[in-house]
């Protein structure tokens, strides 16, 4: 992701973070990268079980599709390599398109598997080059929703030294700094794993 929170939650925790954006009434979610025109909608429930979820909020506007022939599509930019690249690789169907990324007011959430022994890493955020040239509005949601998280959660993973719990059973692969949020930061201490 270009901005981005990386937590760690439980399932209350999720749902902690789903009620604060406003689920269901202010935001919804949706399968990504591919949409179709209405968008599928995901439960909760579902959602939980996708390995990427598109979260729109109702008052910044839905995703804008891109296709090829599109300027998004044709654009000689890492969006447009990118486009061209997961168009080639997803082969959506006629009523399908991909999220244009760079347009969309929208978040890409990944819900990373939680259980009682081991605890995924979850990332929230937007894959937007520049979330400002899409509105001053998203890039303010976007900001404010990463703010809520480091905010709530416990920071148990990063680069500096102070960062590392060394009493939590955490092994990443990666140095982005990494939030417990309170469910998951309870269970980290009571030994659970954090990867």
């Amino acid at each position: 992701m270009v901005t981005a929170a990386f937590y760690f939650a439980t399932l209350e925790d999720h749902a902690t973070l789903l009620d604060y954006l406003g689920e269901p009434d202010k935001v919804t979610l949706h399968p990504w990268p591919v949409v179709r025109n209405p968008l599928d909608a995901l439960s909760r429930e579902e959602a939980l079980a996708t390995p990427q979820v598109l979260v729109v909020n109702r008052d910044l506007g839905p995703p804008v599709p891109v296709r090829p022939g599109d300027d998004a599509m044709n654009q000689p930019t890492k969006a447009g390599v990118f486009n061209r690249l997961n168009w080639d690789r997803l082969h959506p169907a006629h009523d399908e398109a991909l999220v244009d990324s760079n347009a969309s007011p929208v978040l890409l959430w990944v819900p990373a598997e939680t259980g009682s022994e081991v605890i995924g890493v979850s990332q929230l955020g937007s894959q937007a080059d520049a979330m400002a040239a899409i509105s001053a509005d998203y890039e303010r949601w976007v900001n404010r929703t990463i703010g809520w998280i480091r905010r709530k959660g416990t920071k148990v993973w990063g680069l500096e030294q102070g960062t590392v719990r060394p009493d939590l059973n955490i092994e990443l692969g990666f140095i982005n700094s990494v939030y417990a949020l309170p469910g998951a930061f309870r269970a980290l201490e009571q030994g659970a794993a954090g990867r």
